[in-house]
């Protein structure tokens, strides 16, 4: 069974668009009409004026299907703005968190050079600077620290 096709916005406006001018043609066919010298008879009059109605229905109908596909599209549009900002907010907190760790290794050198100088001062200053930092890489560098500080239990 095939399936029908399904209009877009434009050619929904564009067929609206059509029947209009075909309405307002039989709207000034009527009005030529009644003001000929013999006029034309109220069943034909009546008959144009049914006419008329059907294709304004008609317009009405294909405006409103362009409006719905319109706020279609729209509502897609939004999903799609709210799926970018998701990513790159994603991509914002996997920035934060790399820049934090390249802060916390950066501190952590530091110490490693303070240790191998065997300068007490440039070592308790390294440590200072190392949990001295109370964004996300002062909690990585509070782990390198504590990690430091506790080597791990020896399995033996």
């Amino acid at each position: 069974m095939n399936k029908p096709e399904r209009l877009e916005e434009s050619d929904s406006t564009n067929i609206a668009d059509r029947l209009a001018r075909a309405s307002a043609g039989i709207l000034e066919l009527r009005i030529a009409l009644t003001a000929q010298a013999p006029p034309i008879s109220a069943v034909e009059l009546q008959e144009l004026q049914q006419y008329e109605s059907h294709l304004d229905h008609m317009v009405a109908f294909f405006r409103a299907n362009g409006i719905y596909l319109l706020a279609e599209h729209a509502q897609d549009a939004v999903r799609n703005v709210n799926e970018a900002i998701d990513r790159g907010t994603q991509v914002v907190a996997d920035i934060k968190q790399t820049k934090a760790a390249i802060k916390a290794a950066a501190g952590l050198l530091d110490l490693a050079g303070a240790l191998l100088s065997r300068n007490p001062l440039a070592v308790s200053d390294a440590i200072k600077s190392l949990r001295a930092k109370p964004d996300t890489a002062g909690a990585l560098n509070a782990t390198a620290l504590n990690a430091i500080a506790e080597p791990p239990a020896s399995g033996s």
